[in-house]
């Protein structure tokens, strides 16, 4: 796979989509990567009954997107390929390849000057950069999947206690992720079949697609009734989509059976609780369910804190030949070693870098950009928004008709006059 032209569609999608913002903002859109490194299995612990060889490979990903020379968000994700081979019983070989994105971090810096789901759609601009491993890999779906626990800052150091900032807690925070994801599988299927073309601002309606997204929450500790009431959405009107595009069909749990040993098909990415857990040496023969009953009472998802496992698979076209993702007119972002690339994000979180004011997080921005655009050569992608302003909080100009309201006061008043 070609790495530069692999991170000039990313930065052509999130371009792309946000570009549909409400129209007259400028934003900056950077990707920093790494080359393709290799990483061991993210199920190392799995059993065969016969012959299998797996190579994995992964690459780190870091998207920042700017506003008037100030950091506003930013998404960190890593990249899995695994390539492998198995030969059963009857000595046939089977070559399989799949692809696991994981999102590690989002975060907001509190300096954005507009209204708008900026987050919301750099998710699905990264989601839908997904499609570019179905021409170079011949695949059929790219898994997507983090977990979503409230932090008050993860990229923007001080930034809680920016006065624009709004930290979500355990609950609401769930809630976001749910529509998010739900927003980005939407908006990524939407616009697979017309490539990676970012100057076309349409969704492409007029072809229908009836895939499915298959889609898995679960929150370590609840009870499964709390199904319907966590995966109750049906519909979100922000991804722009027309009702005869793909749908999102939610499920409760993770996406493997109940029963099944967790390490043969549980996928075990970095710095994850589940990862933590397995790695002891009495959970080898966890089932599923039991790793989902010791993540309730773990430190991370226990102890009075609610986070979730969002885990799906997102179809993704087959591209014919002549589809390009477009890059004449965007920039080239340059490749990182994983020694660069650890780099940038040291001096990310370095003690110097302070976002917890509009002066601070300016100064901040700057340093930093300065840095990274000056020691690796990275050419940033400018994109105008051109979407639909957003409609104020205002209450409607028509009266509302009230409802029937029984009110008991009257009947009460009377009595205590008889009383009398």
């Amino acid at each position: 796979m070609e790495a530069a032209r692999d991170y000039v569609a990313i930065a052509s999608d999130v371009a792309a989509s946000l570009k549909r913002l409400p129209a007259g903002h400028d934003f900056t859109v950077r990707v920093l990567h790494t080359v393709d490194y290799p990483v061991v299995s993210l199920t190392p612990r799995r059993s065969y009954s016969h012959f299998h060889a797996e190579n994995t490979f992964a690459r780190r990903i870091l998207i920042l997107v700017s506003q008037d020379d100030c950091l506003v968000a930013g998404l960190e994700a890593r990249e899995f390929t695994s390539l492998a081979l198995e030969v059963d019983g009857a000595r046939v070989p089977q070559q399989t390849i799949a692809v696991n994105a994981c999102i590690e971090k989002v975060d907001t810096s509190g300096a954005l000057r507009m209204r708008g789901p900026l987050v919301r759609m750099l998710v699905a601009g990264y989601a839908c950069s997904l499609q570019r491993y179905s021409k170079a890999l011949d695949i059929a779906s790219v898994g997507l999947h983090l977990f979503a626990r409230a932090q008050p800052e993860y990229l923007f150091a001080r930034s809680k206690e920016n006065t624009g900032k709004h930290v979500l807690g355990d609950s609401a925070l769930i809630k976001w992720w749910q529509h998010t994801l739900q927003s980005a599988l939407l908006y990524a299927m939407a616009n697979r079949s017309r490539g990676h073309s970012s100057a076309d601002d349409s969704v492409g309606t007029d072809a229908v697609i009836s895939d499915t997204a298959i889609a898995y929450c679960v929150i370590p500790g609840a009870d499964v009734k709390d199904a319907p009431v966590t995966l109750g959405i049906q519909h979100d009107s922000t991804n722009g989509c027309h009702s005869a595009l793909p749908a999102v069909d939610w499920k409760w749990g993770l996406p493997h059976p109940s029963e099944a040993r967790a390490h043969n098909c549980v996928l075990q990415f970095p710095d994850d609780p589940i990862t933590r857990l397995l790695a002891e040496t009495h959970a080898q023969n966890w089932t599923v369910a039991l790793l989902l009953e010791m993540l309730a009472v773990s430190e991370e998802c226990g102890s009075g804190h609610r986070a979730a496992y969002f885990s799906a698979a997102l179809p993704i076209a087959t591209a014919s030949p002549q589809d390009s993702p477009g890059t004449e007119e965007t920039a080239d972002q340059g490749t990182l070693s994983y020694e660069d690339y650890d780099q940038v994000l040291v001096k990310l979180f370095d003690r110097q870098m302070d976002f917890s004011t509009s002066d601070a997080a300016l100064a901040s921005s700057k340093l930093f950009v300065d840095f990274v655009d000056s020691e690796f050569d990275i050419a940033p992608l400018v994109v105008s928004t051109s979407g639909p302003a957003v409609a104020p909080n205002t209450p409607a100009t028509t009266p509302a008709v009230a409802a029937p309201v029984n009110d008991l006061s009257s009947m009460i008043r009377k009595k205590r006059r008889v009383a009398q």
